[in-house]
């Protein structure tokens, strides 16, 4: 049985690192272990300390930072074959996690524990590059977002997010609140931009859902 497992996880390893060394990848393999979280599913705890970091196989997770003030605030998304620049760096440098993650989808990933983060960190190099990789990543998403938080008003972020969702769906199942933590603001500047987007029939607001009725005008929106 634990061959099985270890034979599963090398196929990952061997899909997510093709070119890394193969004892790497045989360390990899019997150091980490499969995981499924389901959609919504909240991973992580604001303050304390890291016992494994992920690396995703498939799905999404949304990474979240929560202000004192009670505000969240969507920081970045670790999507498959990559991993969480805050998990790492608080297991590397032993300091509280300061965020929390929410599984954006049904999400598979393979698991490490700390001691397997800091010793691959060690003896592999490609490990090394590969976290330092996903930090870069990490952080250049992040001042991304603080630049919009802090350049654009609310309601062109608000017609942004809508408009980058409706690319993949007219229908989107979010709640306000949902929706106030992925673009920095809160819950009732939400509704109420939403209750004037409805007005202007750019949408329709329903029960748990929001119709988006002209992508164009929402496009165009943009523009101004």
């Amino acid at each position: 049985m634990v061959e099985e497992r270890e034979k599963e996880i090398y196929y990952y390893a061997h899909k997510l690192f093709p070119f890394a060394p193969e004892d790497f990848k045989k360390e990899l393999s019997t150091r980490s272990q499969k995981v499924h979280v389901p959609a919504n599913t909240i991973v992580g705890s604001p303050g304390s300390l890291c016992q494994a970091s992920p690396i995703v196989l498939e799905g999404s997770l949304k990474v979240y930072l929560l202000l004192e003030s009670g505000r969240e605030i969507f920081l970045y998304r670790i999507t498959a074959g990559e991993t969480c620049m805050f998990t790492n760096i608080s297991i590397l440098k032993n300091i509280p996690y300061p965020a929390y993650a929410v599984a954006e989808v049904d999400t598979t990933g393979l698991l490490l524990d700390v001691r397997a983060v800091r010793d691959l960190f060690e003896k592999y190099s490609y490990w090394r590059n590969f976290v330092l990789e996903m930090i870069a990543k990490n952080f250049y998403e992040l001042f991304v977002m603080l630049n919009e938080l802090l350049s654009k008003r609310v309601d062109k972020r608000l017609i942004k997010y809508l408009y980058e969702k409706s690319l993949k769906s007219k229908i989107l199942r979010l709640t306000h609140e949902d929706i106030a933590k992925d673009i920095g603001t809160v819950r009732e500047v939400v509704s109420r931009l939403l209750k004037d987007l409805e007005k202007d029939e750019i949408i329709q607001l329903g029960r748990g859902e929001i119709i988006i009725k002209d992508v164009e005008r929402l496009k165009k929106e943009l523009s101004f």
